[in-house]
């Protein structure tokens, strides 16, 4: 008898553990914090949030976001490396910051210059291709939940107006911290500034670069455009983003909330989105740069834009080295699929 009052009483002691545990495990609170160098009051801060209210909302609480947006938490190549570490939860960056931050140079094919015609091509070639890059990710401690855009670059410049590759010839422009702007600017004869962007515009403003290739909202919304004097549409590299989740993270969190901070089903829509409402709005603040900022804005005529097509071959003999034969093949017959149809 006493030894089956003892077992209860350890049936019990277990039992109310398990109450205690499950009660624990179901009112834990995940803090998401996301950063990014993206302005805030922007569409990228707009699509973002549809992305992480969507979380908040149906995890009931369990999962509670917050954005860190401006480089509020530093430039782009250190928060993904936090990112990869665990130290911070995720991120919104573009690919060249990823590709340097995790040595993941497959990453950079994107950003070759002239490698896309449209917005829809740039979208089924990435979008075809999500799966590969995504298991490239995760080998780096990274979860990829979705593409995001930037847009076409175009150039800025507080010294002149530039118009074709002979007029980057000796001007220091503000270059990305990646192998494929380094070479997209020496190519072009001009001398490559890697420079983080939150301290782009001190750069620009100090004359430490005599200019840069930005989006045009991006260029309006950091401010860069107010210190140059020309703005000249060269449409010159489709610059693609990710948001990505750190795989450490998504590790301490349970099967059903794992589930919903991936929300494969919802991608697309996501996707779509994020992309539409940032196009629309850089097209609409690429008409009124001039107008609003006294900066000259020059539209490339397709021989201009053929002149710098021609100039920048020589990057991708130095950058299909780096990226490797095999992701530059896979790219290539996306875009030769997509052509065909």
């Amino acid at each position: 008898m006493k030894n089956l009052h003892l077992c209860l009483l350890r049936f019990i002691v277990i039992f109310a553990h398990c109450q205690l545990l499950i009660a624990y495990c179901s009112a834990q609170e995940y803090k998401l914090r996301l950063g990014s160098v993206v302005p805030q009051d922007s569409p990228w801060e707009k699509s973002l949030k549809e992305y992480t209210s969507f979380v908040d909302q149906k995890s009931g609480g369990k999962i509670k976001t917050r954005m860190y947006l401006g480089g509020q938490l530093g430039g782009e190549v250190e928060m993904v490396k936090s990112v990869a570490l665990g130290t911070l939860e995720a991120g919104a960056f573009s690919n060249a910051a990823i590709a340097e931050a995790l040595n993941i140079p497959e990453l950079q094919a994107f950003e070759l210059p002239f490698l896309f015609n449209s917005d829809e091509e740039a979208d089924a070639v990435m979008d075809a291709l999500f799966n590969y890059y995504s298991e490239i990710l995760a080998k780096k401690g990274v979860i990829l939940i979705q593409w995001g855009t930037n847009g076409w670059r175009n150039f800025g410049c507080k010294k002149t107006t530039i118009t074709k590759p002979a007029d980057m010839k000796g001007l220091k422009m503000r270059s990305q911290e990646a192998d494929v702007y380094v070479n997209l600017y020496k190519a072009l004869g001009a001398t490559p500034v890697p420079i983080q962007t939150p301290e782009v515009l001190v750069a620009l403003k100090t004359g430490m670069v005599d200019g840069f290739d930005q989006t045009p909202i991006f260029s309006v919304s950091t401010g860069w455009v107010t210190t140059v004097k020309s703005y000249s549409v060269t449409r010159h590299i489709y610059q693609p983003g990710a948001v990505i989740v750190s795989k450490k993270f998504m590790d301490k969190l349970p099967a059903d909330m794992k589930s919903l901070v991936l929300s494969p089903d919802k991608r697309p829509e996501f996707t779509k989105k994020s992309r539409s409402v940032v196009r629309t709005e850089d097209s609409e603040v690429l008409s009124t740069i001039e107008t609003n900022f006294g900066t000259k804005v020059i539209h490339l005529t397709d021989a201009q834009r053929a002149e710098f097509i021609k100039a920048v071959q020589p990057v991708y003999a130095v950058m299909e080295k780096i990226i490797g034969v095999k992701t530059m093949q896979m790219v290539r017959q996306e875009i030769e699929k997509y052509r065909k149809k």
